[in-house]
């Protein structure tokens, strides 16, 4: 995701000299860089939503089985050396 976003600041810095550049010359070579531009800015908000919904259901995953390994303590199922051990694994 670092490296996608190094590359879309430097392809979108690009793109909008090149349209700045062409504007009044080359429509044509303006709207090319400006849909250049597109090309990549697409791909890259699809990935950055997949990204941030993952993380976030990894996260409500996460919360959910430290809840139930409480819940499995206070009823005595689980000493706290076995609850300490398996949220280290859960958060680690």
């Amino acid at each position: 995701m670092w490296v996608m976003s190094i590359i879309g600041i430097v392809w979108f810095s690009l793109s909008l000299i090149f349209i700045l550049a062409f504007m009044d010359t080359d429509v044509d070579a303006a709207m090319g860089w400006g849909m250049l531009g597109m090309l990549y800015a697409i791909p890259y908000a699809i990935v950055g939503i997949v990204t941030t919904k993952k993380k976030s259901k990894d996260d409500s995953t996460s919360m959910q089985q430290l809840i139930n390994l409480n819940e499995l303590k206070e009823k005595g199922i689980l000493t706290d050396d076995e609850f300490q051990f398996k949220k280290q694994q859960i958060l680690g």
